[in-house]
């Protein structure tokens, strides 16, 4: 079996300068859905149709393998953009599946079973269908094209809401926008589509009307959740289509053996891999391609992107990681920024207002308070005391600091990079450091301190 993905449309109740199949849903372009859908349903040939700011689309989808086909004219219709593929299945002795590149909540498993059940007919019935379209029962079918059917459940044409008459709309069986139909018969009544009187654009929809009078005969296969029907031609429509998304993709881990508090607060992308055991708190964000280990615990409110937590992890609340790696057991925030491809060290403590970015943090390394570590090497068993500051850049270039394993850097003391600080170095608190501190050493530098006598009492009157 072929695929074609319609995504030429202009998406004019979008009100975006961009194509609407390139807006995002789970940090996903809403294209990708479709394409995702199609692909592990088993189908390997694929066209996408482009118009309208295509060279977008077909970035969007580089790296995949995808055949694109230019919709000379975007306003020309449905039926005009799948005519713009046919190159792609003129030829073809096969079934062809066309579905729209704006519905996302078609799920892969649909798409097989609408496939098992043209085969189901053709073994059992003895009857090849020149097509079915996905449908579904809505209680409340207002804005959809309505799926009108003979007495022995053979299509006989679908009709858009504005043009249904009063008996036609109170059908509330509806198109899903998803279809298969045999090649050799589609080519055939495609050509037969007349333009819209109103609109001038040539409707997909209008060939089964063709096709029924041709004497093919066309059914529905019923979706298995209506949602599925549900087309995104709205930003709201594409704001529920994201939390359908979601919540399926929560419902995954969470039978997967994984403890997810207030699901309706977290967002988990399609990227995203939880190995077990893992708890994640409210209002957590886990983004890109980031893997979390088994048994760690994501606090409320933590934002973790294309990062790897290890096992027996720990963030606590409003941590943020971004490009990084944690290491088993190490335990981050409250209130911790890790980023730009750190790593932290196995049951090192990145505590509270510690930002890290781009350096090695060794493993039982203690930051806990108030610290700045940039451009940084750091040692095993090392301790990061509060107000330390890393001082990696001169205004112009960033330099790299190198602290050894066991060493002490004692609170607010400031190293001034490039800088090396050997094992088991003592900077002692608050001191200004600007040259390298040999293995073993304590360095201190702090100004002569004054007492000027009955002065401070002088002061507070």
């Amino acid at each position: 079996m072929k695929a074609v993905i319609l995504s030429a449309g202009l998406g004019t109740r979008f009100r975006s300068e961009k194509p609407k199949v390139l807006h995002t849903i789970l940090g996903k372009p809403m294209l990708w859905y479709v394409l995702q859908a199609v692909k592990s349903s088993g189908i390997q040939e694929i066209g996408v149709v482009i118009s309208y700011m295509g060279e977008l689309v077909e970035k969007a989808l580089e790296g995949e393998q995808v055949m694109f086909y230019h919709q000379k004219n975007p306003k020309g219709g449905t039926a005009d953009a799948l005519l713009s593929s046919a190159d792609m299945w003129r030829s073809y002795d096969g079934y062809v599946l066309v579905i729209n590149g704006d519905a996302p909540l078609v799920s892969a498993q649909t798409l097989r079973n609408m496939q098992r059940f043209l085969h189901m007919v053709e073994e059992y019935e003895k009857e090849k269908l020149s097509g079915a379209i996905l449908t579904g029962f809505l209680p409340d079918p207002t804005g959809y094209g309505r799926v009108v059917k003979d007495s022995n459940g053979n299509v006989i044409k679908v009709i858009e809401e504005k043009d249904a008459n009063f008996e036609e709309k109170k059908i509330n069986e509806v198109n899903g926008g998803v279809y298969i139909f045999y090649a050799p018969h589609l080519i055939e009544c495609a050509f037969f589509i007349k333009p819209n009187e109103k609109t001038g654009e040539l409707y997909l929809t209008d060939v089964f009307k063709v096709m029924y009078e041709r004497g093919y005969k066309v059914r529905t296969f019923m979706a298995e959740d209506a949602v599925e029907v549900m087309g995104v031609n709205t930003r709201w429509d594409m704001a529920v289509a994201e939390n359908v998304i979601r919540l399926r993709i929560l419902q995954h881990w969470a039978n997967m053996g994984n403890t997810l508090h207030q699901p309706e607060s977290i967002w988990i992308e399609p990227d995203v891999s939880l190995e077990g055991d893992v708890e994640v708190h409210p209002n957590v964000s886990l983004k890109g391609k980031t893997k979390v280990g088994k048994g760690s615990i994501i606090g409320k409110g933590c934002v973790v992107e294309n990062s790897i937590l290890g096992q027996a992890v720990v963030l606590e609340p409003y941590s943020i990681v971004r490009d990084s790696i944690i290491e088993d057991g190490a335990c981050i925030g409250p209130f911790a920024h890790i980023r730009n491809q750190s790593r932290v060290g196995q049951n090192s403590h990145i505590g509270n207002f510690v930002e890290v970015k781009k350096s090695l943090v060794g493993r039982d390394v203690k930051a806990k308070h108030l610290a700045y570590i940039g451009d940084a090497h750091i040692g095993e068993n090392t301790n990061i005391g509060a107000g330390v500051v890393f001082a990696n850049f001169d205004g112009k270039k960033k330099y790299e600091t190198y602290v050894g394993s066991n060493a002490f850097v004692g609170s607010n003391s400031l190293l001034i990079a490039p800088l090396k600080v050997g094992n088991f170095a003592y900077i002692a608190g608050g001191s200004v450091v600007n040259k390298d501190v040999p293995d073993g050493d304590l360095a201190i530098s702090r100004p002569q301190l004054r007492l000027l006598k009955g002065k401070g009492e002088e002061k507070l009157k």
